[in-house]
C-alpha cells in the first residue's frame, strides 16, 4: 500500500498524463462526437486506477451543510482549459436541463449519477435518453448538448470540460417553473486538490 504521499505523487502523475492525452486528442479529432468519445474513454481509464483516489481524499459536504456536493479541482491549465474536476457528493443533487457552452465528459468512480438527455423543442425541452454513470462508464457532451443530473446517493465522479467551469457563465438552463430559458451563474467556490494547492 502506497504512502499518503505516494499517492499523492502517483495521482498528479496520473492526472498530468491523462490531460495531455486529453490536449492531443482534441487537437487531432477537434470537439466532435467522435473526439469527445475518447477523451471520456481516456478518463475512464483513468477512473481505473482507484488506488489514487481515494473516497477520504474528497469529503463529500457534512449533512448540516447547505450543500451537496463539492467541486475538487484536480487539473486546469494556465489559460482556464482543459479543467478536470472531482465532484463529492452526499446525495440529493439535482440540476435543471443545461448547457455547457464547451465540450463535457462526466465519468463515475462511486456510486450513481443519473444523466438525462434532452433535445430543444418549440416548448422548452423533451427527454430523449438516460444514462446511468458510475464506475467504468461515462457520457460525452458538445457544446450545445443538452443533459440534467440526479444523484440520490453518495458519489464521487470526475467532470472534464474544455474551459474552467469559473469560465462558463454563458451557460443555458431551462426553468420549467418560469418555462423559459435562463443562465447559470458560473460556479464558485471550488477546492482546490491539485498537489501543492491543496488548501
Amino acid at each position: 500500500m502506497m504512502s499518503t504521499d505516494g499517492v499523492s505523487t502517483a495521482r498528479t502523475e496520473a492526472v498530468e498524463t491523462a490531460m495531455g492525452d486529453i490536449r492531443r486528442i482534441e487537437a487531432d479529432l477537434g470537439v466532435t462526437r467522435t473526439g469527445v468519445m475518447a477523451i471520456r474513454d481516456r478518463l475512464i481509464e483513468l477512473s481505473g486506477r482507484r488506488e489514487l483516489f481515494p473516497l477520504d481524499d474528497f469529503p463529500a459536504p457534512a449533512p448540516d451543510d447547505s450543500q451537496t456536493s463539492f467541486m475538487y479541482r484536480l487539473a486546469q491549465d494556465a489559460d482556464d482549459r482543459f479543467a478536470l474536476y472531482a465532484q463529492a457528493s452526499r446525495g440529493h443533487v439535482e440540476t435543471p436541463p443545461h448547457n455547457h457552452t464547451t465540450w463535457a465528459v462526466v465519468v463515475g468512480h462511486a456510486g450513481a449519477e443519473l444523466n438525462k438527455f434532452y433535445d430543444r423543442t418549440d416548448d422548452g425541452v423533451a427527454e430523449s435518453h438516460q444514462h446511468l454513470v458510475e464506475a467504468g462508464t461515462g457520457v460525452a457532451m458538445l457544446p450545445d448538448d443538452l443533459h440534467s443530473i440526479h444523484i440520490d446517493g453518495p458519489a464521487l465522479n470526475f467532470h472534464c470540460y474544455g474551459l474552467a467551469l469559473e469560465r462558463l457563465d454563458r451557460r443555458e438552463y431551462y426553468s420549467s417553473t418560469d418555462g423559459e430559458w435562463k443562465l447559470f451563474s458560473s460556479i464558485s467556490g471550488i477546492r482546490e486538490a491539485r498537489a501543492g494547492l491543496r488548501c
